[in-house]
């Protein structure tokens, strides 16, 4: 009876750990769907700016310059969702431990 019981206690620290587990994992995911959806949002409205900018060029120089101009908006994003990404994952990690 006593291997019942430990069996019993061990079985249902298991479905807590798995629990809480999963809990972690989908807030997590949760964070980076948060984190894709204002990205996107940021990217399509810097899209629109440069797509006007460039609309708006008159001459090629002016047109080349227009493009060449967004190169440091578009290295920017991509180095604040990859750190925010690493942050996601760290801190699920961290969790998860």
């Amino acid at each position: 009876m006593p291997n019942q019981k430990f069996a019993g206690a061990e079985s249902g620290s298991w479905a807590a750990n798995f629990t809480t587990v999963t809990g972690h994992l989908f807030d997590g995911f949760c964070e980076l769907a948060r984190l894709n959806l204002a990205t996107c949002r940021s990217i399509f409205a810097g899209s629109r700016e440069h797509l006007e900018g460039v609309l708006s060029a008159q001459t090629p120089e002016q047109f080349v310059r227009n493009q060449a101009d967004i190169l440091p908006w578009v290295a920017s994003q991509a180095a604040g969702y990859t750190r925010a990404c690493m942050e996601i994952a760290s801190d699920t990690a961290t969790k998860l431990r």
